[in-house]
C-alpha cells in the first residue's frame, strides 16, 4: 500500500470534547489518538457521519484552550469505539494560530 498522507502524524492520547459545529451542543467526550498539520483522529462511542462537521475542543498541558472546526473524512473500528479521521475545517485565524502554536510546541510540527 502506498502512503497517501500529506502530513506527518503524531500519536497522542488527549481527552477532547466534541460539539456541533457552532459549539452550542456537546455531542461526546472523545479521545484524540493522533494529530497532524492537516487534521486529527478521534475515537468515540458516538456515531458521526462522514462529512459531519464537529468542533473539537481540548486543553494544552499549560491549560490553554484549543478549539478547532473539523470535518469527518472516514471511520473505522477503533479499540473502544469508532475511530474517525478528520480534517481541519477552521477559518478563524485566531483559532488556527493557537492550533499551529500547539502543534509546534508539543509535537514539533510546523
Amino acid at each position: 500500500m502506498i502512503e497517501q498522507r500529506k502530513h506527518v502524524r503524531r500519536f497522542t492520547a488527549v481527552n477532547v470534547d466534541c460539539y456541533n459545529v457552532d459549539g452550542s451542543v456537546q455531542l461526546d467526550r472523545c479521545v484524540m489518538v493522533n494529530i497532524s498539520k492537516g487534521g486529527l483522529a478521534i475515537e468515540s462511542k458516538k456515531y458521526f457521519s462522514i462529512g459531519e462537521k464537529l468542533l473539537v475542543a481540548f486543553r494544552s498541558p499549560e491549560n490553554e484552550e484549543i478549539s478547532v472546526s473539523t470535518q469527518v473524512l472516514h471511520s473505522s473500528q477503533g479499540g473502544f469505539g469508532t475511530l474517525y479521521g478528520t480534517k481541519y475545517n477552521e477559518t478563524n485565524l485566531h483559532k488556527l494560530s493557537g492550533l499551529n502554536a500547539y502543534l509546534l510546541k508539543y509535537f514539533n510540527l510546523y
